[in-house]
């Protein structure tokens, strides 16, 4: 152990290094070979994909705290994915969601990703014209980072306190 910033950031770019793989796979690579309409570039899609990967993946190492083993993780993932695709206002109208749920939808970052794909592959949008969107998760960046490391710091700290009991 050498310090909590050091595993957060150590871990973050390992995962940031191989989901950045996928995504530019994904989302450029894919419609390409199947030759599905598509605006985005590598230019276009690598300045929203970079904020979006790292609010999902510092999300992902915050809310860790509250699982002990890996398959309860995968049941709040799949209790959750279906509303949360309701909420993000991408196949329920946006002005039919109730407030109170638009709110909590500005918790994930999936509701500030899918509002961002969705203007700069079907409509065209630059990324400037997404700045609502790439602003909501740089934020959510910035705060689960945060969140993450006090989360580590706590962890850290508990299993500290057994090792010397």
């Amino acid at each position: 152990y050498h310090g909590t910033m050091r595993i957060i950031s150590g871990k973050g770019l390992a995962y940031l290094v191989l989901y950045a793989f996928i995504g530019i796979y994904d989302l450029i690579l894919v419609p390409y070979l199947f030759h599905l309409p598509h605006y985005l570039t590598l230019g276009s899609i690598v300045p929203f994909l970079l904020p979006y990967l790292l609010a999902c993946i510092f999300f992902g190492m915050a809310i860790s705290v509250f699982f002990w083993n890996r398959e309860n993780s995968l049941l709040l993932y799949l209790s959750t994915s279906v509303p949360l695709l309701f909420i993000s206002g991408f196949s329920w109208p946006a002005t039919s969601i109730h407030p109170f749920w638009k709110m909590v939808s500005y918790f994930f970052p999936s509701t500030f990703g899918i509002q961002g794909f969705i203007k700069m592959n079907t409509m065209g949008a630059s990324i400037t014209q997404i700045g609502f969107e790439c602003m909501g998760l740089w934020v959510q960046a910035g705060f689960y980072f945060i969140f993450a490391f006090f989360v580590y710091r706590w962890q850290i700290h508990q299993s500290e306190k057994k090792i010397n009991r």
